[in-house]
């Protein structure tokens, strides 16, 4: 009697259990069919317009189709899969790969989709795998400051030589100077010790935000996913050399927006707040000097010099054309090394008040002069030293009796991001 007890019981289990996953297999299919039919009005997706700002020639900011329709059909399918098949992500190209992450959110926003958290990590991470692993990418270049083009805060690289410069040919189009650049993705020749790539030296130029293959279907990523932030170099409080990144982004950002020839909404709002908000940062900078000294010093247990109170100091001066002299000063040590500045001369590390002491009968400061080359005569650094010290007073009036206030730079910043929503048509 208890033998043909336990065959029952386990004959009833299994039933038990077959029916439960036939429950499961008609909710499932339900789910599908559900979806389906809120998307029964949907289009697949389309390439949109290369930027959102809205110029003269909006139309014509568009490349034609890289995914063909019945392409799209077979592609688009796979949308409603509770879970996509890793060899198929891995068998399509770069646009059909972001075509099909661009169709499975667009179509998940409208209705949910089955299994959609574990197919977009899945397509997602393939985009980003295929970004880490390249040998080499290809990225906009504004040729009129020589650093990655900035556009809404993003930096664009591509997979295809190809769709880089059609994107470029669009933005000259809206007289932006851009050109495509083929980019080593880690270079091996790298003569500072250990690895250092691309993605390394955006870092330290405070690029963040990246479009891949802006111009037809895209993907929006961080830097940060594709490798860490380069180890800081000394001590939090007591760093031997600065690290602007947050300073190069403004300077290039303001730079690449104020030699863009063109009239837009807003114009003049945006580019007084990308101003401030590099004045602010280079404000509160802390740089390096080029000097040379006489006398007395020390050197500390990280090779550092001391300078006493006896030692003499003595700065570059860097002429202009016009035999205007100028006091240059780096926001990090790559800036300072460029064409061999570092030869008979120290890096003195200075705050920003400090180093503006030693103009002197100098005309002002450029900073990055091989970079870039950000001019600031002294009528210009005495009316941000006022406007510095007005801010201060407002902020200290306005915090009184506050625990914690957002620093001046975050208020600038947050005026910037705002001005720049306000044209985003996403």
């Amino acid at each position: 009697m208890g033998i043909f007890s336990i065959f029952g019981n386990r004959k009833n289990e299994e039933a038990a259990e077959q029916e439960l996953e036939q429950i499961k297999s008609e909710q499932k299919a339900r789910a599908v069919e559900e979806a389906k039919k809120a998307h029964e009005d949907m289009e697949w997706p389309v390439i949109g317009r290369i930027n959102p700002i809205n110029t003269k020639d909006a139309e014509d900011d568009r490349i034609e189709e890289t995914v063909p329709a019945d392409k799209k059909d077979e592609i688009g399918a796979m949308i409603y899969e509770e879970e996509i098949d890793q060899e198929y992500v891995q068998g399509l190209n770069g646009q059909e790969l972001i075509f099909l992450l661009t169709t499975l959110e667009a179509f998940n926003k409208k209705a949910p989709l089955p299994g959609f958290e574990k197919n977009h990590r899945l397509i997602y991470n393939e985009v980003l795998r295929r970004v880490r692993d390249a040998e080499y990418l290809y990225v906009l270049y504004d040729q009129t400051t020589g650093f990655p083009f900035i556009d809404q805060g993003f930096a664009n690289v591509y997979y295809e030589q190809e769709l880089a410069e059609k994107a470029a040919e669009i933005y000259n189009k809206q007289f932006r100077k851009v050109a495509a650049r083929k980019c080593l993705v880690e270079d091996p020749n790298y003569k500072g010790g250990g690895k250092f790539g691309f993605f390394d030296y955006l870092y330290y130029i405070g690029i963040e935000n990246l479009l891949i293959d802006n111009g037809g279907y895209r993907a929006r990523f961080k830097r940060s996913e594709i490798v860490a932030a380069p180890g800081e170099w000394g001590g939090a409080e007591n760093r031997p050399e600065p690290v602007n990144s947050a300073l190069n982004f403004a300077m290039i950002d303001f730079l690449e927006e104020v030699r863009w020839p063109v009239k837009y909404e807003k114009r003049d709002q945006i580019l007084k707040a990308k101003e401030m908000r590099m004045l602010s940062l280079i404000r509160n900078a802390q740089l390096l000097v080029p000097t040379q000294h006489e006398g007395p010093t020390e050197t500390d247990e990280n090779g550092r010099i001391r300078i006493g109170k006896d030692t003499k100091l003595k700065f570059m001066v860097l002429k202009t054309q016009e035999d205007k002299q100028f006091l240059p000063v780096y926001t990090d040590p790559f800036e300072f090394a460029k064409q061999g500045v570092t030869k008979g001369w120290n890096a003195g590390v200075f705050k920003y008040q400090d180093a503006i002491r030693f103009i002197k009968d100098r005309e002002g400061i450029v900073v990055n002069p091989l970079g870039q080359s950000l001019v600031l005569t002294k009528d210009r650094i005495m009316a941000l030293e006022v406007a510095g010290k007005q801010a201060e007073m407002v902020k200290a009036k306005n915090n009184a009796g506050q625990a914690a206030a957002a620093s001046t730079t975050d208020a600038v910043t947050a005026a910037v991001n705002q001005a720049m929503s306000e044209l985003r048509k996403e």
